[in-house]
């Protein structure tokens, strides 16, 4: 499973932006985890969309 680091709250993500290096599947679960305490959320990536400036957006259900 993939783990990806944010600031702030993981569980009020909808959609994330991230590196194009970096490969996602859509309906594949991935573990948020927040740099600022020790929450973390699994979530399921509904789809993946081109986000300009070299990054993918994952979207969340």
């Amino acid at each position: 499973m993939k783990t990806i680091t944010i600031e702030g709250n993981p569980a009020s993500l909808t959609a994330i932006m991230v590196p194009r290096e970096a490969e996602y599947h859509d309906h594949e679960t991935i573990r948020i985890e927040s740099s600022d305490d020790y929450a973390y959320v699994e979530k399921t990536i509904f789809r993946v969309v081109d986000g300009g400036d070299d990054k993918w957006e994952l979207q969340f259900e």
